[in-house]
């Protein structure tokens, strides 16, 4: 661990607001790295190499200062940690008024210290498992397999648990962006909404994506599984909008049983995220069994989905007021009650629009094999 400007600064800070009195913070060479006289910054401190060389605090007075380059009348203390001599805090005074706050500022700078390597260690574990997911992500070879189980076992996940991935990406401005990284141990906070959180592995991907792998074992079935975690999701989603201000989408996968499959369920769920960035019509939180039908429609070349609604739409896809009518009625299982209720429309208003979709499509909406064509092309409509 060593002294770094930034946790410097922060020592000098927090000193400053406590005491008012003046500080410096040294590294092991005696070179100033904070100090409240901004001027004083990387100039040597020749009390801050004694310190160093014997291991023991020294009282600087105004006149042993004269025989040591780079000092003022104060007390100079060794900071250790993990019984390493790690840098040196002077603060600058007379003895009478320095010293009595001396070692509660130097106990005060240790704790600063533990909790900074705390911190850095849990960073260092969390970027660990961002890289081990993305080695998931990259396709596990036979060879390896066994490698990324023990990778996992060291930071404390057991990848042969079953487990579901959820794909989270959250889109805001600028501002909120920047938040969203800034607010990491926030966002880390979510994993405690599932049953095993200290199972539950999530990592940032970059463009505000983010991986989570949960744990199923502790859910008696599959169907219970997918109820939960669609539930989870529902939460994540309110809880982004109220952090950050922007909107999120959340897909859900399936079981995974091993380390393959779920490399493959991260690329599914990643790409039913786009999917639901591009579709306003899909709802922003999905599992993916549920949309079977637009995993395969997004895999048509868009010229060949584009002659499909020029076939079955024709002339209706410029009718911005009968396709919402098609939508709703179709979104409404073909119930006319539930349909005109969701549009405030009159039951004989929606019975017009439908005989007028009927006469622009040449075909009756209302028959199942016409409304599954339809539907279809509906769904590339809205794709495109």
């Amino acid at each position: 661990m060593r002294f770094t400007r930034q946790l410097a600064d922060t020592i000098v800070s927090k000193t400053k607001e406590l005491t008012l009195l003046n500080m410096n913070v040294m590294d092991r060479n005696g070179i100033i790295l904070s100090s409240s006289d901004p001027d004083r910054i990387g100039t040597l401190h020749a009390g801050a190499i004694e310190v160093v060389r014997t291991g023991e605090e020294i009282v600087i007075t105004a006149e042993t200062a004269g025989k040591l380059a780079g000092t003022k009348p104060g007390i100079n203390m060794p900071i250790f940690f993990q019984n390493e001599l790690v840098g040196v805090i002077g603060i600058t005074g007379q003895e009478s008024e320095v010293v009595p706050f001396g070692r509660a500022v130097r106990m005060m700078t240790e704790m600063l210290l533990q909790q900074s390597y705390l911190s850095e260690q849990v960073e260092l574990k969390e970027r660990a498992k961002s890289y081990l997911v993305g080695e998931i992500m990259v396709g596990v070879e036979p060879e390896n397999e066994d490698m990324l189980y023990a990778r996992g076992e060291l930071l404390g996940i057991d990848l042969s648990l079953p487990r579901a991935v959820m794909a989270i990406e959250i889109c805001g401005h600028e501002s909120t962006r920047d938040q969203f990284y800034q607010s990491f141990q926030q966002v880390r906070g979510i994993v405690k909404l599932f049953p095993n959180p200290q199972q539950t592995v999530l990592a940032e991907l970059g463009n505000q994506r983010w991986i989570l792998m949960a744990d199923l074992s502790a859910y008696k079935n599959e169907k219970v599984s997918k109820q939960s975690l669609l539930g989870i999701a529902s939460k994540i989603f309110s809880m982004a909008a109220v952090w950050f201000k922007g909107e999120a989408r959340i897909a859900v996968g399936g079981k995974c049983g091993n380390i393959k499959e779920l490399g493959r369920s991260v690329h599914d769920a990643l790409k039913l995220v786009d999917m639901l960035r591009k579709d306003g019509g899909l709802p922003p939180v999905m599992h993916i069994e549920d949309t079977a039908l637009e995993f395969i429609l997004n895999d048509i070349p868009e010229a060949s989905g584009q002659r499909l609604i020029e076939k079955v739409l024709g002339e209706l896809a410029g009718d911005d007021l009968l396709m919402e009518t098609l939508q709703t009625f179709y979104d409404q299982n073909m119930n006319l009650a539930t349909t005109a209720k969701a549009m405030n429309i009159h039951r004989n208003t929606l019975l017009y629009r439908l005989e007028r979709v009927q006469s622009l499509l040449g075909m009756n909406p209302r028959s199942f094999r016409n409304a599954i064509r339809i539907q279809i092309a509906l769904l590339l409509y809205r794709k495109h």
